[in-house]
């Protein structure tokens, strides 16, 4: 506790925490105020709850930490707590941080081989690793390395050609014009259109939309790996987009009032009505960005619409071949 006292005219408020290195007596005008500035300092020095807790000892100690933490701010922490839950259930679970070697998640990778695509297990690996720098950096768990970035997967292959031909095209938009929310066949429209993801077309809103000058102003999470921050960027609109922005209502504040799950579920409703199961709304871009490079647009413009800062990423999405028309 600190000792408050006279001084002259003042009061003097003199700190006697032995950790405390900074200045340790202060003059002030009145008590009040010595004892506000006192209580401060104090105040400062005491422990967080969190310091007094152990780090995670087992993995799922540690999946579960992660999925209350820093998973609730993730772009996809939604999805991702999925296979962290079956991972911190199952036998890898209860291994020690400290113990954990590359011949776990070996044996681990070889049963989930045995379950699901190597796509898949990638997929997963890529979120154990930030897991595993976060527990090993900022919780200070016993681990020497991270394993999970040490494993490969044979048999990985994530290049995809998705094209829908004009009857598949007009067959998916039909069943989506038959759900009861015509927001489900705006979605699609404007991804064909557009070319942005999922998540930006249900961020939209319409005071983020200039028509007269053909932009639209988007915010989106970076992704785990590379921080917690938002990006924002300024995005062409092309004809078409703009044509179909102009006849959607404005009933509300996003220009596609759905939720997450209830665009996903609506998809694939439809998709599966139209014979197209092997579609996914994520398609949707390549072959919107397809089109672009059929109509001639160059890397620089096509990149300013999809967002792609590398130009390698970029070419994965751009099937060009495909109906190429320009010279």
């Amino acid at each position: 506790m600190a000792t408050i006292r006279r001084s002259g005219k003042g009061w003097q408020a003199l700190i006697r925490k032995k950790q405390y290195q900074g200045q340790k007596a202060k003059t002030f005008r009145s008590k009040s105020q010595a004892l506000l500035w006192a209580n401060a300092v104090e105040s400062s020095l005491q422990k967080p709850a969190q310091l007094d807790q152990p780090p995670p000892q087992t993995l799922k100690e540690a999946i579960d930490l992660y999925i209350d933490g820093p998973l609730q701010e993730h772009r996809s922490g939604h999805n991702e707590q999925y296979p962290l839950k079956a991972m911190a259930n199952s036998w890898i679970g209860g291994v020690y941080l400290s113990e954990l070697s590359i011949r776990h998640f070996a044996l681990w990778r070889d049963e989930r081989l045995l379950k699901v695509k190597p796509n898949t297990i990638m997929r997963e690996l890529r979120i154990l690793r930030v897991l595993l720098d976060w527990a090993k950096d900022e919780q200070g768990c016993l681990l020497k390395s991270n394993p999970a970035r040490e494993l490969k997967v044979r048999g990985t292959n994530d290049a995809r050609i998705p094209h829908l031909t004009k009857t598949q095209e007009q067959d998916l938009l039909e069943q989506l014009a038959q759900a009861k929310n015509p927001n489900h066949l705006r979605l699609t429209q404007l991804a064909l259109a557009t070319g942005m993801r999922r998540s930006e077309l249900l961020s939209m809103q319409w005071n983020n939309l200039d028509l007269d000058r053909r932009l639209v102003r988007l915010s989106r999470k970076d992704c785990a790996a590379q921080g917690l921050q938002r990006s924002e960027r300024l995005v062409p609109l092309s004809p078409k987009a703009v044509e179909l922005l102009g006849q959607y209502p404005k009933e509300q504040q996003h220009i596609i009032g759905l939720s997450s799950g209830s665009a996903r579920n609506g998809f694939n409703r439809a998709r599966k009505a139209a014979g197209l199961n092997q579609l996914r709304f994520h398609d949707l871009r390549h072959i919107a960005i397809s089109k672009m490079w059929a109509e001639g647009m160059n890397a620089l413009q096509i990149s300013a619409v999809s967002g792609h800062k590398d130009i390698r990423m970029l070419m994965r999405y751009s099937h060009y071949g495909l109906g190429y028309r320009g010279t």
